[in-house]
């Protein structure tokens, strides 16, 4: 899962200055090379601008839980919005 990797990388940045120095230099694709993300959600996370690897950090993590929620979407339907396309709405008749 993307968001259990991001948690690592953001856990590891908080003992290892090399992390946020690997941003700022750049290099940021290399750090992510060492987790567990997807190739198309690495491609997202390496076009993340941000002044800073906190704000990259805040980014990603939009980033990503956009893109599960997506994901969980796409597989499982809302079930606020019921079972079927033609679901009663309020006023139709039911059957008994």
């Amino acid at each position: 899962m993307s968001i259990r990797a991001l948690s690592r990388l953001l856990g590891r940045s908080t003992i290892d200055p090399e992390v946020a120095k690997a941003y700022e230099k750049g290099r940021i694709s290399e750090i992510l090379a060492e987790y567990d993300f997807s190739p198309e959600t690495r491609r997202g996370l390496e076009t993340i601008e941000a002044q800073s690897f906190e704000e990259f950090a805040a980014l990603a993590l939009d980033l990503l839980e956009t893109i599960e929620a997506e994901a969980l979407a796409s597989i499982a339907p809302d079930p606020r919005q019921g079972l079927g396309a033609d679901a009663v709405v309020e006023g139709e008749e039911q059957a008994a």
